[in-house]
């Protein structure tokens, strides 16, 4: 990303260079769904989304809590619909930065692909307006 020449940086607003998009965004969104989707916190939240065990340090207490049973599976319950949220999440990072690598891809093939002259552009027009039924009218002269 490069700022704007006459950009004094209030503005808010920044260029995309060609290459940033596949390069260093890409990067960043792929760190950031590695942050979210790894580590002890992620693994600890897979295990207590299973029903296979003791929740540690989960207790009851007192009150209108419920019986640990009770507690057990509505934290599971929880911790199961958590995960599939952040997994979600994690596969919208994926996608974006896929989709960022493509949008990327085009902005850098865009010069060649838009070389269409202007007496293209107006056979174009001519045969669009046929299909519709209209006729094209001269062009203005230069």
């Amino acid at each position: 990303m490069a700022k704007d020449d006459g950009d004094d940086g209030d503005t808010g607003t920044f260029k995309v260079t060609e290459g940033w998009l596949k390069g260093e965004a890409r990067t960043r969104v792929l760190g950031l769904q590695g942050w979210l989707q790894s580590g002890p916190d992620y693994a600890t939240l897979g295990e207590y989304a299973s029903e296979s065990g003791v929740h540690k340090g989960l207790q009851s207490g007192s009150g209108t809590l419920g019986a640990d049973a009770t507690l057990h599976k509505v934290f599971t319950q929880l911790c199961s619909s958590l995960k599939t949220q952040l997994d979600a999440i994690g596969d919208g990072f994926t996608t974006l930065s896929i989709d960022m690598a493509t949008v990327d891809t085009i902005l850098q093939n865009s010069e060649d692909d838009a070389a269409l002259t202007a007496a293209e552009m107006n056979m174009e027009l001519a045969n669009a307006l046929k299909e519709f039924g209209g006729a094209p009218t001269a062009p203005p002269s230069p």
